[in-house]
């Protein structure tokens, strides 16, 4: 898998409760690289979208609620998502772990979510802890997947199948993606793709600033 590394698209969708919620990872999507424009700079970034669903919490029709957070793929100490996991495992990463971490571990693991809001209103993941009595591996009611966009745009029919139980926006994001974008290129062409994803997640990219945490203390090896 190339992963070793907001449901808001109209309708009604219910929004997840704000505040502190028990929570189960069952969804990864990798959307690949875009260009995006933040205070005035344009960067390429490849990200990834991570699926929660709400195990304490369920809609008017008696599912849980979902939610999820896109992050820059990569390990760097300054990125979100390398804080994110720090906080959900209560470890650090080892060396030899950000050179290659496999993100499809955190499938099925849980945690606690603190849910906030935009300044929309729409619901939002501020910050991802370990829950009491740390990480546990439990079943979902949502099915457990990863999205990998090598094997989709290499024409792998499953992760094809995963692509067309997506939400149609997040299938627009893909597609219009360097990668898909070169992909097709490379075929008409003849030529490589020049926007393989990442093999595993790696300290080329930064996201916002996370302050080291020298207090953290060490927990018993968790399955993540």
């Amino acid at each position: 898998m190339a992963l070793t590394i907001s449901e808001s698209g109209g309708g009604t969708f219910e929004q997840a409760p704000k505040g502190n919620h028990n929570a189960t990872c069952y969804r990864l999507v990798d959307v690949g690289t875009h260009s995006e424009t933040f205070e005035g700079e344009t960067k390429q970034r490849h990200s990834i979208f991570i699926y929660w669903e709400l195990n304490d919490a369920k809609m008017e029709d008696g599912r849980p609620y979902t939610i999820f957070k896109q992050y820059t793929l990569s390990l760097n100490e300054k990125s979100a998502l390398y804080k994110d996991l720090c906080a959900w495992r209560k470890k650090q990463f080892t060396d030899e772990e950000r050179k290659g971490f496999d993100l499809t571990n955190i499938l099925g693991m849980t945690c606690e979510l603190a849910i906030g809001e935009t300044k929309t209103g729409n619901s939002k993941v501020v910050n991802v802890f370990a829950p009491d009595g740390g990480a546990q591996k439990q079943p979902t009611v949502n099915e457990q997947v990863a999205f990998d966009i090598d094997e989709y745009i290499a024409g792998d029919k499953d992760m094809i199948g995963v692509w067309v139980d997506l939400p149609a926006w997040v299938q627009t994001k893909i597609d219009d993606s360097f990668e898909a974008k070169a992909k097709d290129t490379a075929r008409e062409q003849g030529n490589s793709n020049q926007f393989d994803s990442l093999e595993s997640l790696n300290e080329s990219q930064e996201d916002k600033p996370f302050p080291s945490d020298d207090d953290q203390e060490e927990m018993d090896k968790l399955p993540f």
